[in-house]
């Protein structure tokens, strides 16, 4: 009998809420879907180096996963309060008939569980499809070609999913049992027509409580922007607490303020149902300050994420071809202070080691790097103003600047089949690939152009700053380095600091080989292990590898933690208003007796849920626009984010989740008003 009651309401409720039934299936979906990683790798023709990056996304998931369930367990717990409520009358009938309320329980038990069944199976059968467009989706991310496509099913995803899910339908079987215990019969049969009390009823309460809430979440903002998020000192700490406190006095204030705001405009209060709009927004001003306050927060997080992870992910990995220019740079430090840590130069260590590196190699070139007696002082000079916030002038200053001799520079650009250069004895150029320097230096340059050096003045040969690779490396990071006339090196004040040996290699076996004569010559991996002759190397198949590692981690964790706040965000107000509608039958039904017709009742509701969506989204858009300004700041050294680019993905994501969502809310709300009034 429970077994047949429980399946009739579970039907009935999915008729009413099919909102919370789709955002379980699409979180059992996405919780299955991003778990599921690891089993797509058998498809990829992945290399070494890109499967410890595959396995660094899987455990990286594995982690961000349990933070996204807590979040999931939220929604579920917090929607299946707004159902419980819905329901206080039907609960009520029952025991009216004499049914006790430990039956009562174990039927919502039943209840429970038949939803989080029918939701898990329904999420990870679609799930399990939607996870091998993923695999076409991590192929294109790695640039690796598909093997042989084949369907792929992952066990621990499954059971991962089973685990997480079961435990959160578990806690809110207790919930329910223990909201059940409390239940008055008189409350269950009169809680649709109770109105949440007014907390706020004088005007200057409302107005002040505003002014508050303006002037917290201003100092948040100065705080913020000063801080530049680069310190976790009490302005970064002071943001954070006045921007929670500022919105949270912001939503308490605003319903009450609203309400005498527009009461004051008798023209607009009278017209249309807007006075009926304004009360139910008010009626519910006790849940609505505090649930508004955390999904502005979610949405302000959903926000961020999608924007600055996404961005930052094509920032660092944009420049890529351009920053290898060569198979592999090796870099070898050198000690002028201390000469007891100097080393052999880095071909004559491997010859002594039995390895010759021309054996390997199709071409090759070194590149002396020496400390210049120059400090930037003389770039920056008058110039204070273009430097970027996030760095500190007076440091910059006095670091020193790097010089390359120009036949060195030029046999670098050769080796990538650029055309050298050519300076006059009395001449240098600076190479510069920093986009935060250019504009300083490129001014330096045309403004200014000469530099002293040992007595000597030295012109600029090339108006411009070159934006030249000099080695593999990872990003453009080259904040401006001295190109100088060999001769210039004899001069005291330079110091050498850096030696780069960029090599190619014959072919790829060659490099393999030649990696494994070094292993092999010092011992690398084992007890006896041997300093190798250099002091650090990048290669350009390693570089791209972790560049696509890098840029499909960050974009997976941004799209995967930024659509389920947003869910997240958009389901509760779903469900609240859901809720409220079921609640408010009556009202809207004495609406039409008293003659509104059925198109003002149809646009009063569409007013009030649409209220209810944009307050939380309007003051996240505004904490956004202060938070992404200081987040490109720090995007800014890395280099230039393509805003456009980033803020009309997020905004399409909003549109059509968010916006999704208050449409099927709406719709939902009016065919449950039309039916039942």
């Amino acid at each position: 009998m429970f077994s047949k009651l429980a399946l009739q309401n579970v039907k009935k409720s999915v008729k009413d809420y099919t909102v919370y039934f789709l955002t379980l299936t699409f979180g059992v979906c996405l919780f299955y879907v991003f778990n599921s990683i690891e089993s797509q790798q058998a498809m990829l023709d992945v290399s070494a180096r890109q499967e410890e990056m595959l396995q660094t996304l899987t455990q990286v998931m594995g982690y961000v996963s349990v933070f996204i369930s807590v979040i999931l367990a939220f929604l579920i717990i917090y929607a299946n309060r707004f159902l419980i409520k819905r329901r206080k009358k039907e609960l009520g009938v029952y025991m009216i008939l004499g049914m006790p309320k430990g039956r009562i329980s174990r039927m919502v038990i039943l209840e429970t569980f038949f939803i989080g069944v029918i939701s898990l199976a329904a999420g990870l059968l679609v799930g399990i499809f939607a996870s091998q467009g993923l695999s076409v989706l991590t192929a294109k991310m790695f640039e690796v070609d598909l093997r042989q496509f084949e369907f792929t099913f992952s066990l621990d995803a499954l059971l991962r999913s089973v685990l997480y899910f079961g435990i959160i339908f578990l806690v809110v079987m207790v919930f329910n049992t223990i909201s059940i215990s409390k239940y008055k019969l008189i409350d269950l049969l009169t809680a649709s027509k109770k109105n949440e009390s007014l907390k706020i009823r004088r005007l200057w309460v409302s107005v002040v409580l505003f002014v508050l809430a303006a002037a917290s979440l201003g100092f948040a903002y100065y705080c913020i922007l000063d801080n530049g998020m680069m310190l976790l000192d009490w302005k970064f700490t002071c943001a954070l607490i006045f921007g929670a406190l500022g919105t949270l006095l912001f939503f308490m204030s605003l319903s009450g303020f609203l309400l005498r705001l527009v009461k004051s405009n008798k023209r607009l209060y009278l017209k249309n149902l807007n006075m009926f709009v304004l009360r139910q927004i008010n009626s519910k001003i006790n849940t609505t300050f505090l649930s508004m306050t955390l999904i502005c927060i979610m949405l302000l997080i959903t926000i961020g994420t999608l924007s600055s992870g996404l961005g930052l992910a094509d920032v660092l990995t944009k420049d890529l071809q351009k920053t290898t220019p060569y198979d592999v740079s090796f870099t070898q430090y050198h000690y002028p202070d201390n000469p007891e840590e100097e080393k052999p130069a880095f071909q004559e260590e491997l010859l002594a080691n039995g390895i010759n590196l021309s054996d390997y190699t199709r071409e090759e070139t070194i590149v002396q790097v020496y400390s210049s007696p120059l400090t930037y002082r003389t770039i920056l000079d008058s110039r204070e103003d273009m430097v970027p916030s996030i760095y500190t002038v007076e440091a910059m200053q006095e670091t020193k600047m790097k010089a390359i001799p120009l036949s060195e520079y030029n046999a670098a650009l050769q080796m990538q089949g650029k055309e050298p250069i050519e300076l006059l004895e009395n001449q240098f150029l600076i190479n510069c690939n920093y986009a935060n320097m250019l504009p300083i230096i490129n001014d330096f340059l045309k403004n200014t152009g000469t530099l002293e050096i040992d007595g000597a003045t030295y012109t600029a040969g090339v108006q411009q700053a070159c934006e030249n690779v000099i080695e593999t490396t990872q990003m453009m990071m080259d904040t401006g380095t001295l190109v100088l006339p060999d001769a210039v090196f004899q001069a005291e004040g330079f110091q050498h600091v850096l030696s780069i040996t960029n090599v190619n290699f014959l072919d790829g076996e060659a490099e393999a080989a030649f990696f494994d004569a070094v292993n092999t010559a010092y011992k690398v991996g084992t007890s006896e292990s041997i300093a190798r002759p250099y002091s650090m190397y990048y290669s350009r198949q390693e570089v791209l590898d972790a560049g696509a590692g890098i840029k499909t981690i960050l974009s997976y964790l941004a799209i995967y933690i930024g659509i389920v706040f947003l869910i997240t965000c958009a389901a509760v107000l779903a469900l609240q208003q859901l809720s409220e509608s079921a609640d408010n039958v009556q009202r809207y039904s004495l609406l039409k007796k008293l003659g509104a017709e059925e198109r003002m009742v149809s646009r009063a509701l569409f007013t009030q849920i649409f209220l209810y969506f944009m307050m939380p989204l309007a003051l996240a858009i505004v904490h956004s626009v202060v938070g992404l300004t200081v987040a490109n700041r720090i995007v800014e050294q890395f280099g230039n984010l393509d805003m456009l680019a980033t803020s009309t993905f997020t905004a399409v994501i909003i549109v059509l989740i968010y916006g999704g969502y208050f449409l099927a809310t709406y719709f939902g709300s009016k065919a449950m008003i039309r039916e039942r009034r």
